[in-house]
């Protein structure tokens, strides 16, 4: 008997001794139905995690599921404009390269999860991002009672702040969307989303005393204010941000969710490099120090010379989400003129840059296109600005792209297969 048993283990490889074994299977054997019974004290039931003791902990995976996506999203948005290039021998992300993403939509961009260096998705992560900052939203602000969650206004604050930066990348990087199974909805309808956020963020984290919260949540507003149309609101949001704000998504090495995804992707794995028209670019003749590029000395994956940003050295460099110099931006874009001008000498100012001198408007925009794309070089912006700016595409689409087939013009991407197959309210 003791031979027949001999190699009877327990879940997750542990040998049971054949002895033992014996004495369970003896002392069991007339309770079969006990072998069904698994207690898996790691899993908590959705009902026990949503309770008011546990806000912020779930304000806290918010957090950390925008923080992944976030990198994703900054390196996929790199990677579909001028600023990375597929240096990987398989074909899997040749479509954010080769901008063809438009004509597949049932490619990884829908379906892949934020902690890949050699395909990463977009709408899954940031969706999953925008799902956990609005689902303890919704439980702060409409099921638990007032005074059962201990700061609430703060937790509050946050939950919101995150939920409107999701919205706005979904805003940026997608043509359409749909939200919790609902109906798809535009561009527009999710940067609107967003500013609703935005404006809940700021009331709490005044009410609250967070300062950099509410901050944070004007700089954001006045962005999507901004791409809204909006600009007289988007001004007043822009002004009250100081020019040495910075709020980021923190990094680390210490897990795999957790990396800075452009030194992740770029230096470590090598599966992207910079892209040519990004390496040594210069403002008034002088290499800038905010887009420095280098030869890395070595290869690629598919063979090509390695070129590697110095803006993120390690994987614990945080990325910024929202700044002072985009608020300075954006009040640069709305007032324009001899205004845009100052601005751009005040962003130049800090990093040594010679002045720029204009008084043309074409010359200002120009200028001002290309402050953006320096001073928020990889940090998700550059593919929704060449977007509505109308920025040529290089190379032009419909030329032959180096690994195969051809460049295209995809400019957003659109409602993935797996949301329009999968949800009831899209035909």
């Amino acid at each position: 008997m003791i031979d027949a048993i001999r190699d009877l283990r327990l879940p997750g490889g542990l040998r049971v001794p054949a002895t033992l074994a014996a004495l369970l299977l003896a002392t069991t054997a007339c309770d079969t139905e006990s072998f069904l019974e698994v207690d898996a004290p790691s899993l908590l039931p959705a009902d026990d995690l949503e309770n008011p003791s546990n806000a912020a902990l779930l304000v806290n995976g918010a957090v950390a599921d925008f923080e992944c996506a976030y990198g994703a999203f900054v390196v996929v948005q790199g990677i579909m404009s001028d600023e990375l290039v597929d240096a990987q021998l398989g074909a899997a992300a040749w479509f954010y390269d080769r901008r063809d993403a438009g004509t597949n939509p049932s490619s990884a961009y829908g379906v892949n999860g934020c902690n890949s260096a050699q395909t990463p998705g977009v709408y899954r992560p940031v969706s999953t991002a925008r799902w956990s900052a609005d689902n303890v939203l919704n439980l702060l602000q409409n099921v638990w009672e007032p005074g059962e969650v201990a700061d609430a206004d703060a937790l509050t604050a946050e939950a919101a702040l995150y939920a409107g930066f999701s919205y706005s990348l979904l805003g940026m990087a997608m043509c359409t969307a749909a939200i919790d199974g609902g109906p798809e909805v535009t561009s527009a309808d999710l940067l609107a989303s967003a500013e609703t956020r935005f404006t809940t963020a700021i009331q709490a984290a005044r009410t609250a005393g967070l300062d950099d919260v509410a901050t944070a949540a004007q700089a954001g507003r006045a962005r999507v204010r901004m791409y809204l149309g909006d600009d007289a609101d988007a001004l007043t949001d822009a002004e009250a941000v100081p020019l040495d704000f910075s709020y980021v998504a923190t990094a680390s090495q210490d897990n795999s969710r957790r990396y800075n995804r452009v030194f992740h992707s770029n230096i470590f794995s090598t599966n992207y490099s910079i892209e040519e028209q990004s390496r040594g670019l210069t403002t008034g003749g002088v290499e800038d120090p905010r887009t420095l590029t280098f030869d890395a000395g070595t290869n690629a994956n598919d063979g090509t010379t390695l070129w590697v940003q110095d803006k993120y050295t390690d994987y614990g460099t945080p990325i910024p989400i929202v700044t002072g110099g985009e608020a300075l931006l954006i009040r640069a874009e709305i007032e324009g003129g001899s205004a845009a001008v100052g601005y751009i000498n005040q962003l130049r100012a800090r990093w040594s840059l010679p002045t720029f001198s204009s008084s043309d408007a074409g010359e200002i925009q120009d200028a001002l296109v290309e402050e953006r794309r320096r001073e928020l070089w990889l940090q998700g912006h550059r593919q929704y600005d060449m977007a509505r700016f109308d920025v040529p595409l290089v190379p032009a689409a419909g030329t032959p792209y180096p690994k195969g087939g051809l460049y295209g013009s995809t400019t957003c991407l659109p409602l993935p297969d797996v949301e329009r197959f999968n949800n009831p309210n899209i035909s």
